[in-house]
Order: structure tokens, then C-alpha cells, then sequence
């Protein structure tokens, strides 16, 4: 750095300060400090040039580096750059030189070294560019059972020529949403769109469907199609149903996500609570009703203590569970609310019966056994079920509420080998006629004059609805379609909080299933677009469905909105459609 002066305006001295880049100044030839290279060597650029070749063409870089900087004066003219133009010896290289300069260097280089720098040059291009696959098409699998047509198509004629038409597929805008064709009505064996084809029967089921008519479309549900209802869970089998039903990879998703929240909420000894420790539980305690919803989702799935992810999970409850049933099959789990109690041992049952049907393990076959006979029991004088078994001078009347439940437990039972009495069925159809409203409002609560004064209530009519179709209504029974056109028109899959009824939802999600054709294409379509954008997506309580606003939510709780709500997304799988093709 050299500080020189200059007069500026005025007079006045200006300080003129030139910079110099610092740099080493090119030492004689010499031995190296290190002794490693000899004398007469350098490294210019990298690579090792003898004195000789540098003289010969290649310029010498002086000691005072010419790439000066500019020297500005007081009054805004560049000196350094004047005299660079006017070929001063420090005024810097032109062009021309560095560009012979480059030249000499190239010519003077090996063969070796331009190809090495070649190289290098082509790899920095691979490694900063970005070469574009073609994205492949993703594979896409549609499952079908049985023969098909396109529409318009003539089976039995590849030509068009003779055969039955197709019909293309009704107007969603034009059509009842409840079909019937009048060959199904007639008798004739029409599958519904989606059904599943059963699962092959053992010897001793088809020995008892023998004597009963095939579950058809437009027929009623038989012994064989109860007898096969958990098949649909076993691993083999629940793919092609999840498809054939309209499932589909969300839907599973949504059921994992939900799961491994259930499975985080099991308590130490290996129970559920409706009240926590999660957020939004419940008002009201019920450890028997929480661990018997936790676990019809769990089992809903294929889960038992045998198999599933959540294996250990499920064995864990049931290890717990059984030490707490009592003589007469109750389960004791500690105190609840009386008007809980029946709904609770309505809900193990189905539990305890799903489980010796899908494992048929001896060890529970008796804990079963006893919670299927104390629900034969506790029916009431009118074929209902309510809040306690038939009491002394009480008025033992039913409710459509608790029945529901109990026709499950029932079902659930048979679906796993056990015996019902036909009475047990016959007096709850008598309940069912009776607590019958009207077609516009469905059913009520009890049997009583006053209930045609009662607007629609969903899950009621949603319950009774199920409870005909397992009794045998057919398919194509007039007051079946007229309910079930009750509820998609008055009781839809709805998060507005005037509406919110997952109670609701989760018979007419059966019910629908069950029914198939366009009613359960509308129904499942509207399920799912409401239903998966409602689960939780993170935090402590991923996987959930939030309780607030629906109509029993503060009393359920989280648990209760998510178990329900997991079920409903099972119910490709859970029980399979009573109307299936056999």
C-alpha cells in the first residue's frame, strides 16, 4: 500500500492511497525448503513446468502484480487507468496477452493433462445436471367377481347378435336410489353391483344351508350368509372385499392411523376409559362400554390375540376381561351408570362372539357361551331390551336403543356357531311392528301411543332397519327401500353440528352396506368424503375424530367418536353384505 498526496480544489492536499494485492514474490531457483522437489521446478496452475519451457514462451509474472486497481484522484479521474491505456509498465495485461499467454500454456501441456481436464469439466455437467426420467403409468387393479358385460354389451354373444342386454347404469339425477329390478323381485338371481362371492363353506355349514335358500339379491339374508359374516376379516379375503365394495387405500389408511391411536389409549391394565387421558373425554364413565368398542374396532380390522399388528394389544384386554366376568356372564369392570349397563354387555357380547368366531380358541368358547345366554335372558316381556333384565313389578318395556345392540350380540353369536332360540327372534319382531311409526318417520324409541307425536329420529330408524334385514326381510321388501331412502334423504353423513350423529352413521353405514346397488354407492361416496378430512392429521391425538358437536359426543367422548367412526370404515370387511351372491 503506498499513500501519495495530490492537490485537489482549493488547494487543499488529497491523500491518494494505491492498493496492491499482496502476493509472494517468485523466489530464484534454488533448493526447496523441504527438500522434496528439485531446484529447478515450480508449480504453476498445478501441474510441473521446468524453467527452460517457461522462458521459452510462457510469460514471467512479474514481482508488483500488474492487475493494479484503478488510482483515483480528488477531481474523479483514473490515473492508473489512463496509463494502462497509455502502456505503462505496471498498466496491466491486454487481452491479446492473456490470451497467447493461454495459448503458449496450452500448446507447452501434455496430452495428458487436456484430457484429465476434459474429463473433469464432463463430470461438474453430469453432477449439475438433472436427467428427466419418464414417469411410468401408475398400475392400477380393478377387482370383479363373477361374469360381466359392458353396458349395452349382450351376453352370451360376442357378435351383438341374441342374449340378454345390459343395461347401462341408472342416472344417479333420474333414479330412486334404492333399485329393484323386476327380475329380482320375481325371484331370479341378480348380483348386486360389488358383491363379494362368499367364501367357500365347510362341510358342517353347508350341511345347515341345505335346508336354507341362498342369500341372492332380492332375497333374505340366510343361514349361510350369517354363518360366513367375519369371514370377510380374515387376511385372504378382506383385500378383495375392501375392493369390491368400494374401499380403497385412504380408507385403510385411515383405519391404520385410527387404530394406533386406540392402541396408545389402553390403560395399564388393559382397559379403556371413556373419560381420558386423551382430550375431549367423556362425561361419564363406562370402562366395560370404552374396552368393548376399542376392541370391535380392533377386531373389526382382523385383529385377534393371535394375529394382526395389534396382536399383543387385544390379548392384553382379554386377559383383563375374562378374569372380570361374573357367573351369570355380566363383566364387572367397576361402577357405571345403571342406564349404561345393558348397552355395555350388549357391546362385549358382540366382542366375546366375534372373537370365538374368528379364532375358534376353546378358551372362549365358554365366556361367550355365558354372555350370549345372560343376553337371552335380559329380554323384556315386550321383545325389547332397555336398561336392566326383567325386574318385579316394573314396567320392563324396551327401547330401540338398547335392542339394537342386543340383536348384534345375537347375530354375533350365531355368526360364530352358537345357538339362539327362535323365540328370542320372533319376540323382538313383534317389538320391532309395534315400535314401527310410520314411513315417514321410521321408528321410535318404545311402544307407546305417544311416539307418532316424535319428528324422525336417524339412528332409531337406522337400527330398526338393521334388525330387519338380520330377521329376514328381503331385499326387495317395499318398506326396506322406502327406510332406506329415509335415511339418505334425511340423515346424510353431515360435520355440521346441527346434524353430527356418528350413533347414526354407524347403523346406517350397515344397513346401507348390506342393502348394496346405488343406495350404498351414494352412501359410502358421501361417507368418505365426509368422514377422512374429519380425522385428526397430527399431534397428541392423530388419528381420532374430534367429539365436539355430535349429539352424544360429550357423553362418549373421543373414544366413542373414533371407535364408531372406525368402524364405519371397516364395514367393507366387518360383516360381509347379507344379500351377496352365495
Amino acid at each position: 500500500m503506498e499513500d501519495r498526496s495530490a492537490v485537489g480544489r482549493g488547494g487543499r492536499p488529497v491523500a491518494i492511497i494505491q492498493m496492491h494485492p499482496a502476493r509472494p514474490k517468485i523466489s530464484e531457483a534454488g533448493p526447496d525448503p523441504g527438500g522434496s522437489a528439485p531446484a529447478k521446478t515450480r508449480v504453476v496452475g498445478g501441474f510441473p513446468w521446468s524453467e527452460s519451457e517457461m522462458s521459452s514462451g510462457l510469460p514471467i509474472l512479474p514481482e508488483e502484480s500488474p492487475l493494479n486497481p484503478p488510482v483515483w484522484s480528488a477531481a474523479g479521474t483514473a490515473d492508473a487507468a489512463q496509463g494502462n491505456r497509455g502502456g505503462s509498465t505496471n498498466a496491466g495485461w491486454s487481452w491479446e496477452r492473456i490470451r497467447s499467454g493461454l495459448d503458449a500454456c496450452i500448446a507447452q501441456s501434455p496430452a495428458w493433462t487436456i484430457s484429465l481436464s476434459l474429463h473433469i469439466l464432463l463430470l461438474l455437467m453430469l453432477a449439475i445436471w438433472s436427467i428427466r426420467m419418464p414417469e411410468s403409468p401408475r398400475l392400477r387393479l380393478e377387482l370383479a367377481f363373477g361374469p360381466g358385460a359392458e353396458p349395452g354389451q349382450r351376453l352370451g354373444s360376442d357378435d351383438g347378435g341374441s342374449g340378454n342386454v345390459v343395461d347401462p347404469p341408472p342416472d344417479p339425477g333420474k333414479e330412486p336410489l334404492v333399485e329393484i329390478a323386476a327380475s329380482a323381485a320375481a325371484g331370479v338371481d341378480v348380483p348386486l353391483p360389488m358383491a363379494p362371492i362368499w367364501p367357500t363353506l365347510t362341510e358342517s355349514a353347508e350341511a345347515n344351508a341345505s335346508t336354507q335358500p341362498a342369500a341372492v339379491s332380492g332375497g333374505s339374508a340366510s343361514a349361510a350368509a350369517i354363518g360366513s359374516g367375519l369371514s370377510g376379516r380374515d387376511p385372504g379375503v378382506r383385500l378383495g372385499v375392501l375392493g369390491a365394495g368400494g374401499g380403497n387405500d385412504a380408507t385403510e389408511a385411515a383405519v391404520a392411523k385410527a387404530l394406533e391411536w386406540i392402541v396408545r389409549q389402553q390403560r395399564k391394565d388393559g382397559l379403556w376409559s371413556l373419560k381420558g387421558p386423551y382430550a375431549g373425554g367423556g362425561s361419564q364413565e363406562n370402562r366395560l362400554a370404552a374396552s368393548a368398542m376399542a376392541l370391535l374396532a380392533l377386531q373389526g380390522a382382523g385383529t385377534t390375540p393371535r394375529q394382526g399388528a395389534h396382536r399383543e394389544v387385544v390379548a392384553k384386554a382379554w386377559k383383563s376381561l375374562l378374569k372380570l366376568q361374573q357367573e351369570d356372564g355380566t363383566f364387572d369392570a367397576g361402577d357405571k351408570i345403571e342406564q349404561h349397563q345393558m348397552y355395555a354387555h350388549g357391546q362385549i357380547t358382540i366382542a366375546v362372539c366375534e372373537l370365538f368366531g374368528m379364532t375358534k380358541d376353546p378358551r372362549f368358547e365358554e365366556p361367550a357361551r355365558r354372555a350370549l345366554a345372560y343376553a337371552v335372558a335380559a329380554q323384556l316381556p315386550d321383545g325389547g331390551w332397555r336398561y336392566q333384565p326383567p325386574r318385579p313389578n316394573q314396567a320392563n318395556r324396551g327401547d330401540m336403543s338398547v335392542s339394537g345392540w342386543f340383536l348384534m350380540a345375537l347375530k354375533s353369536g350365531e355368526m360364530a356357531g352358537l345357538d339362539v332360540p327362535e323365540e328370542t327372534y320372533q319376540r323382538l319382531e313383534s317389538f320391532l311392528d309395534a315400535v314401527f311409526v310410520s314411513d315417514d318417520k321410521g321408528y321410535g324409541y318404545q311402544i307407546s301411543p305417544g311416539q307418532k307425536a316424535f319428528d324422525f329420529r336417524p339412528a332409531l330408524t337406522a337400527e330398526g332397519l338393521l334388525c330387519r334385514q338380520y330377521l329376514g326381510w328381503r331385499r326387495d321388501d317395499p318398506r326396506l327401500i322406502s327406510g332406506v331412502e329415509l335415511l339418505l334423504r334425511e340423515a346424510p353423513i353431515d360435520f355440521d353440528y346441527r346434524r353430527k350423529n356418528a350413533y347414526a352413521w354407524y347403523y346406517a353405514t350397515q344397513v346401507c352396506h348390506h342393502m348394496g346397488g346405488p343406495a350404498w354407492v351414494a352412501w359410502n361416496s358421501r361417507m368418505q368424503k365426509a368422514l377422512l378430512p374429519e380425522q385428526v392429521a397430527s399431534g397428541r391425538e392423530a388419528g381420532s375424530w374430534d367429539p365436539a358437536n355430535d349429539q352424544w359426543g360429550h357423553i362418549g367422548g373421543r373414544l366413542y367418536m373414533t371407535t364408531l367412526s372406525t368402524c364405519m370404515l371397516e364395514v367393507y370387511y366387518r360383516h360381509l353384505p347379507l344379500y351377496g351372491v352365495h
